[in-house]
């Protein structure tokens, strides 16, 4: 049986690895081209937190959750970081 499409949203939208660390890289970022790699970043983050929270017992053990919280995580995580470099003070030239 393979895995609810509505636990994998939940886990990946209410995820505060995912947002922070997008959200952060993303700001952090000096070309829009960098937002790939927040993407990816913000995806490894969140399907940590998601393994911790079923490690530790605070949601069920679904294994068959985590590559797709992952992919969820990636797409997420690319929209905050977009978020964040448009919400960034322009620095100048360096």
């Amino acid at each position: 049986m393979p895995p609810e499409l509505k636990d994998i949203l939940l886990l990946a939208i209410m995820n505060p690895a995912t947002l922070l660390a997008g959200y952060w890289l993303g700001r952090a970022s000096d070309q829009a081209q960098k937002i790939a790699i927040a993407a990816f970043i913000a995806a490894v983050a969140g399907t940590i937190y998601v393994w911790l929270l079923m490690y530790l017992g605070f949601s069920a053990w679904k294994p068959r959750l985590v590559a797709g919280v992952f992919i969820a995580s990636a797409v997420l995580g690319a929209g905050y970081g977009w978020f964040g470099y448009w919400t960034r003070r322009f620095r100048g030239p360096h």
